[in-house]
């Protein structure tokens, strides 16, 4: 789950009004929490999400925590965090489970701690799994600032089309550069938790998703872990459209090629070549070695 750490946050941070009410169903005052406790800075992990909500004139903190996957050991690790901010903040704490992948079937979440012929700790929280929520609403109507989620959850639409729903919403309704550029990141990450990363690319722009202004740390990742490999099966698949032949001993012979700059070129000549001879040529032009 680290990788996604500054998606989520960059997100939560963002986008705070829409993620307490995609939680609760309904609008809530939402204000962030800046904790400045040096307990509390050295045992939050850095995937918390923390807001101070107002709903109905009722006050209390949400503590969401996103998982990549359910985790067995989440109820005793939230129990320690709601117990922390409770005492930190003085408020009830809501606390809520988001899983990006896989199904906990329990929807509401219970955690008890027995000795002897004591409960001594009756926990509860909301958990949510993605994969089993209705999501063609959400990817037509819902919220655009949520929908790098959409891919996640249940959908009617081909995995090719929910990415191009979602890059065409970005593009109609979201108004900031900076924030289109953080929901392209967030939808290219976290839709590569379901589909794959060859289709990732090919929707949502090779070239567009490089350009983007990442945060730290995220746009070395991205790239080493899927831009080459990308490039790459789309030069593949470009041939295999033009000529009606597969060649994969491209692969073989780019795997060692770290130079993106050079793949995109090779991935121009191959768009614009009708036979493989011709591609063959072209290649020995561009890699004389």
């Amino acid at each position: 789950m680290a990788e996604y750490d500054l998606i989520i946050k960059a997100l939560a941070g963002r986008y705070s009004q829409q993620i307490a009410a995609f939680v609760r169903g309904i609008e809530v005052s939402v204000e962030a929490v800046r904790d400045a406790d040096k307990e509390a800075v050295a045992v939050q992990r850095s995937s918390d999400v923390l807001y101070k909500i107002n709903e109905d004139g009722y006050e209390y903190i949400m503590l969401v925590e996103f998982q990549a996957r359910p985790d067995k050991e989440m109820p005793r690790r939230l129990l320690e965090y709601v117990a922390m901010h409770h005492r930190r903040h003085q408020r009830p704490v809501y606390p809520v489970v988001i899983n990006l992948t896989g199904s906990d079937r329990r929807q509401d979440g219970r955690y008890a701690i027995d000795c002897l012929e004591l409960t001594v700790v009756e926990f509860n929280y909301r958990q949510l799994n993605l994969q089993d929520m209705p999501g063609q609403d959400f990817l037509y109507k819902g919220p655009v600032e949520l929908l790098p989620l959409a891919p996640l959850m249940k959908q009617e639409d081909p995995p090719e089309a929910v990415l191009e729903t979602c890059a065409r919403r970005f593009d109609e309704e979201v108004e900031s550069d900076s924030d289109r550029d953080v929901l392209y990141v967030a939808l290219a990450a976290l839709s590569s938790l379901r589909f794959p990363k060859d289709l990732i690319l090919k929707v949502l722009e090779v070239i567009k998703i490089e350009n983007l202004p990442l945060f730290d740390g995220i746009r070395e990742e991205w790239k080493a872990k899927y831009l080459g490999e990308g490039i790459v099966e789309s030069i593949i698949e470009t041939l295999e459209e033009n000529t009606g032949q597969r060649p994969n001993w491209i692969k073989e012979s780019l795997s060692a090629v770290n130079d993106k700059d050079l793949l995109k070129r090779i991935l121009r000549r191959a768009v614009k070549s009708k036979t493989m001879e011709e591609f063959e040529i072209a290649l020995k032009e561009l890699m004389p070695n």
